[in-house]
């Protein structure tokens, strides 16, 4: 019997890991439920590696530049290691990090 949520959770540790952008943007707690994430995604407002997104299952994976619109600013992340889980916000955190060109011009 397969576990719930594996695909995702199960890939992590491949050198091909992935994860759906809605469900990402949920586990590093960028949106508040993962439907939030997936009208963001469907939307065309983030951007992965300079290209628009413009479904829920967009494959992120790790080293991937992500540009999130948070209320009136926008985020830049380069994603470090893919989360496995909705954990605390400390967690979260963990899991990506600013690219330097980011913080030199924002």
């Amino acid at each position: 019997m397969a576990e719930k949520g594996g695909g995702a959770s199960s890939s992590i540790g491949n050198a091909g890991a992935h994860m759906r952008m809605d469900l990402l943007l949920w586990y590093l707690r960028l949106v508040r439920s993962r439907s939030q994430g997936k009208m963001l995604a469907e939307q065309g407002v983030i951007r992965s590696n300079g290209h628009r997104v413009v479904k829920a299952h967009h494959a992120v994976r790790c080293g991937d530049i992500l540009t999130v619109p948070q209320g009136s600013r926008v985020l830049v992340l380069q994603i470090d290691h893919l989360p496995r889980r909705r954990g605390p916000a400390d967690e979260a955190l963990a899991c990506y990090s600013e690219p330097t060109e980011a913080r030199a011009t924002g």
